[in-house]
């Protein structure tokens, strides 16, 4: 009698099931014994500032770096304290005034303020924060927040989120949610920095473009309209208008990370630039969306400035001394010396004669300046003046995870 059973069928169903029901067990088994595994790891306290550990015994005990944290332990932070949580090769930075519970290895809630989960070279973690279960899986940073409201936002890697009542959320890369209570938002929105030490060691590269950005949107703001005239001038595409009061450089910093890319999708990355900016998002984050970095941008900015008449753009080296002047850095932005000087603020001698905090600009540049030398030191002063962040020991850090990196950190 012919065998009519499909390609893969077993003659003997119940061994298959059997089978079946083995592999699922041992599939069961062993992750299961990965999660024990995580959960039953220890977490060990440095950077410590300010912090306060409270057993689940009621007993309290000053953290100290090195401290080993039992199950339970409720981690609290003091005004400017600050602790990092390591599990394995996880980090968790804890801000000022909060407090984190640690359930075991693999679970932590959020009780109070702020945190950064970088799990981008470790295990991931499960998070508790104000009846949200938040997963940042391996390979994941998010930050979040909980106060009056609930912020979490993903610094790298998808990040998920689940209510009380079943809804879930994706949290992809650079997009943020604002949350009262347990009623997820049906979108996401651009994440918003605020580029603090936490974030700056999760996603240094990040941190340091919107450092740069935010620097040239005051440079730009800080000059006059001259700027903003000639770089829209220069836009052939079509503008959107900006409300009243805005700064300049909402203005100009959309065209200059259009412009800073392929020129035939420009106009669709000027509309992202205007759409992602309106909605929250800071300026690294457009730019990073876009496929752009700060020192493209700022090159680009250079480049338009070297098509102009002398002095009919309100010109780079302005930029830089406004710049300069905003963050009070003494950085030669605008020095002026035997060389001759530039639009670009880059005709100082070499060993810096003749400069000052406030320098006065130029309008006329030498005859014999490389323009493409102009290009390579606005970008290189721009980015000097904003602070990099480096992978060196959190104790080098700010001590307030809410507060902005000084200025200025060395360059590695």
């Amino acid at each position: 009698m012919p065998d009519h059973r499909h390609m893969g069928q077993s003659a003997h169903p119940g061994r298959a099931y059997a089978l079946i029901a083995t592999a699922a067990l041992v599939v069961a088994t062993t992750v299961t014994g990965c999660s024990s595994s995580l959960a039953s790891a220890t977490t060990v306290l440095t950077g410590v500032v300010s912090t306060t550990v409270v057993h689940s015994d009621g007993t309290t005990a000053t953290g100290v770096t090195g401290l080993r944290l039992r199950p339970g332990d409720l981690v609290r932070t003091g005004p400017g304290g600050r602790a990092e949580l390591i599990t394995r090769a996880r980090h968790v930075y804890l801000g000022s005034d909060a407090s984190l519970q640690v359930v075991d290895g693999q679970n932590q809630q959020l009780r109070h303020g702020a945190l950064v989960v970088d799990a981008q070279h470790g295990s991931g973690l499960n998070l508790r924060v104000a009846g949200l279960d938040v997963t940042a899986p391996d390979g994941a940073a998010l930050r979040a927040e909980r106060s009056v409201t609930t912020r979490l936002g993903a610094l790298a890697g998808t990040s998920h989120v689940l209510s009380s009542t079943g809804r879930a959320l994706d949290l992809p890369p650079l997009r943020q949610a604002v949350i009262g209570g347990d009623a997820l938002p049906d979108a996401t929105t651009p994440l918003r920095l605020t580029d603090d030490d936490g974030e700056a060691h999760a996603v240094p590269e990040l941190v340091h473009d919107d450092e740069a950005l935010n620097s040239l949107a005051r440079g730009i703001d800080g000059t006059g309209a001259s700027t903003a005239t000639v770089v829209t001038a220069a836009w052939h595409g079509p503008l959107t208008r900006t409300p009243s009061g805005v700064g300049r450089s909402e203005r100009v910093l959309p065209v200059v990370i259009a412009t800073a890319g392929p020129a035939s999708d420009a106009t669709r990355r000027y509309h992202s630039a205007v759409a992602l900016r309106s909605a929250g998002g800071s300026w690294g984050v457009v730019a990073h969306l876009l496929g752009v970095g700060a020192a493209r941008v700022v090159e680009e900015l250079a480049l338009l400035e070297k098509t102009q008449k002398p002095g009919s753009i309100g010109n780079a080296r302005q930029i830089l001394a406004a710049i300069a002047r905003a963050s009070g850095s003494t950085v030669a932005a605008g020095r002026q010396g035997g060389g001759g000087g530039s639009n670009t603020g880059g005709g100082g001698g070499s060993d810096g004669s003749g400069g000052g905090t406030n320098p006065t600009p130029s309008p006329t540049p030498s005859a014999s300046q490389n323009p493409l030398d102009t290009v390579g030191q606005t970008v290189g002063q721009v980015l000097s003046l904003v602070p990099t962040p480096t992978s060196s020991p959190t104790g080098l850090l700010p001590s307030n995870l809410v507060s902005p990196l000084p200025l200025p950190l060395p360059r590695p």
